[in-house]
């Protein structure tokens, strides 16, 4: 709205300009985060915002020793919206993008807030802390992804029948579209299309467990999405690289993708390894169920499990934890399940963690995945390359995944612009 208003005013190209207002929402969503964070982390602290079971801190005037505060994403998400509105052309993919996040950003804070108010009530006597957990709990599972499909299907069931931009049609990747570009039915591409936004912001919910695990393959997301959809709004670049021109309009897709990567950018600085603030569920499902929306935009729904591999990886570790287990409860009894699980633990970053984690006695936990693979000669982890340490366990992970988010994009890169 901001950019409409000054080409009105003063009517120069530059206010037109996909590269400037991108540059602009860069710097507007920087800056916001920048400058509003700080103090709503100290407030989080000190109104103890969290749902770790670890002691609030001594309240007294020092370094601060409590559970890192959530809910970060309270300040994120606004800072994408406000940059959005200011700088970026409204249209039907704008809107939808909008409508998106905010939807499930909004049952993300219902979620960390019931987070909350549980951990008090256990803190206070008036609720039993489950034995197994570390972390209170929110809304139930099955409520949370009703309301997630209810929003998933109305944005998608109303885009495909009221625009143009949605027609069925998939893009297989290495697979040239003249050769099959292939148009799935209503009644299975409208539900294809919901079960990916959803399951898209719950793998990216899942991945939001270790100080800036989720941030970095979010601006990779991001990353590749812009790029291809200033190409699928360019008919000449387009015609150029053989990819598929859907709209002028979806420039501005692009520049809504640079809004995250800018917000995720500078929630970065707060988030990095000691986080002081994690952006909990109203951040990573808002910031996972627009990034999803956008891959569908651009007509790119099966790069995104190439692009977002670690999402991937979380999410799929999660179920086949919990599919076994329930297996080897049914077959062997409670004391077999919970000593034989398929990995040490989930999602697959916490397995990580046990892998290089050095303990003088082994644990009593058998990971089934890891037995397979030590008699594949694969996954043997010498001691002199385990930590004692937790936080230096935590940062070797963490960056294992970062430098392997990096390299899936450029993966996809590769595939989306010149293998096809």
């Amino acid at each position: 709205m901001l950019a409409d208003l000054l080409y009105y005013i003063f009517p120069y190209q530059i206010f037109k300009s996909v590269f400037f207002r991108g540059g602009m929402a860069f710097l507007t969503a920087y800056f916001l985060i920048s400058v509003i964070l700080p103090a709503v982390i100290r407030a989080f602290r000190h109104k103890n915002i969290t749902s770790d079971f670890t002691k609030k801190g001594s309240g007294k005037v020092g370094p601060y020793d409590g559970a890192t505060p959530i809910m970060g994403g309270v300040v994120l998400i606004p800072s994408v919206i406000v940059s959005s509105l200011l700088w970026v052309w409204i249209n039907e993919y704008t809107i939808a993008l909008l409508i998106t996040i905010s939807s499930f950003a909004a049952i993300g804070a219902v979620d960390d807030i019931v987070k909350v108010l549980n951990k008090r009530q256990i803190e206070s006597g008036k609720a039993k802390r489950k034995s197994f957990a570390d972390k209170a709990d929110g809304i139930r599972g099955d409520v949370r992804l009703v309301l997630e499909f209810l929003v998933a299907f109305l944005v998608i069931g109303s885009f495909y029948w009221f625009f143009e931009g949605i027609d069925g049609r998939i893009h297989v990747p290495m697979i040239p579209m003249k050769t099959w570009f292939p148009q799935l039915h209503p009644l299975v591409f409208i539900p294809f299309l919901a079960v990916l936004i959803v399951g898209g912001a719950n793998a990216v919910n899942l991945t939001d467990g270790l100080d800036s695990l989720a941030t970095v393959p979010i601006i990779s997301c991001a990353t590749f999405v812009a790029s291809a959809a200033v190409i699928a709004g360019d008919a000449e670049w387009s015609e150029r690289l053989k990819l598929l021109y859907i709209s002028e309009e979806m420039k501005e897709v692009a520049i809504f993708a640079v809004c995250i990567i800018a917000g995720c950018t500078a929630f970065l600085k707060f988030n990095s390894p000691p986080a002081q603030i994690y952006m909990g569920d109203v951040g990573s499902l808002g910031l996972g169920a627009a990034i999803c929306s956008m891959f569908i935009f651009i007509k790119a729904e099966l790069y995104l499990p190439i692009v977002g591999g670690t999402f991937v990886l979380a999410a799929i570790s999660v179920i086949l934890q919990r599919m076994w287990f329930k297996f080897t409860l049914w077959r062997k009894g409670r004391e077999y399940a919970e000593k034989y699980r398929f990995f040490y633990r989930a999602p697959y970053h916490h397995h990580q963690q046990s892998l290089i984690k050095y303990r003088e006695k082994e644990t009593e936990i058998v990971s089934v995945w890891h037995e397979f693979i030590k008699r594949m000669g694969l996954g043997y982890v010498p001691v002199e390359d385990k930590y004692e340490n937790q936080e230096h366990v935590n940062n070797k992970v963490i960056w294992k995944n970062h430098i392997r988010s990096v390299a899936f994009l450029v993966i996809a890169m590769m595939i989306y612009f010149k293998v096809r």
